[in-house]
């Protein structure tokens, strides 16, 4: 449980996974932001919510410069940055087209890259700050026919350890968990036949996301957390 309300961003608040992430921080005392696209995202955040006025939902693609900002702006003196907004791809390199590279750049790196970058001078002017990413379990050992996820995501991967090591030093800690396959709706009905009993619960890395922006995670710098 967080020590004081903290002001926190999460990216990806909307999903499957994202739900459970912003469920903890709220838990924990905290007032959260969520970007959203599409209302019924919106719609479904405050449902589950009802109304908590520690969540604040604004419209904005993250991916863009000015929807980073605004973000940012309504969060104002930002303590913790979960980036959990991504995408998925799977297929033969051949017919993959090059498109899918693209979204897949967007969604899982430079979605990730903008938000932090809008929130970053707020945590280096205070000195303090947490920086969580979800990349994946893939980035590391990437299985065949998902080339253009895998190779975002490791470059996600590449960002985390690097953003590290470039502001650990002024306070800020930066960190990524890398989730296996998530037991969600949508995998169950796209792998219904799979062995779910070593897929990774959204709570169990809501919970790992959550400590790594704790201050009981004070000494954890570029760790690459799997879930």
């Amino acid at each position: 449980m967080s020590s004081a309300p903290r002001n926190v961003i999460v990216t990806g608040g909307t999903g499957a996974l994202g739900q459970p992430v912003v469920a903890a921080f709220l838990a924990g005392g905290d007032r959260v932001v969520v970007p959203w696209i599409v209302e019924q995202e919106a719609a479904r955040m405050r449902e589950r919510f009802g109304g908590d006025a520690r969540l604040a939902l604004v419209a904005a693609d993250v991916a863009d410069e000015a929807g980073a900002a605004a973000v940012a702006k309504e969060a104002g003196d930002v303590a913790a940055l979960v980036n959990g907004v991504g995408g998925f791809a799977m297929g033969a390199h051949a017919e993959t087209a090059l498109d899918v590279w693209d979204r897949m750049y967007r969604l899982n790196v430079r979605a990730a890259a903008a938000m932090t970058r809008a929130a970053l001078p707020a945590m280096l002017a205070r000195g303090a700050g947490a920086v969580v990413h979800v990349a994946a379990g893939a980035a590391l050992d990437p299985p065949a026919e998902m080339g253009a996820y895998a190779a975002s995501k490791a470059a996600l991967v590449a960002f985390t350890r690097s953003l590290a090591r470039e502001v650990g030093a002024r306070g800020v800690r930066v960190n990524a968990v890398l989730p296996g396959t998530i037991d969600t709706p949508a995998n169950r009905a796209a792998m219904p036949d799979a062995d779910r009993s070593l897929w990774s619960r959204p709570e169990a890395i809501a919970a790992a996301i959550h400590w790594l922006a704790s201050d009981a995670a004070s000494s954890v710098r570029g760790a690459l957390v799997p879930v």
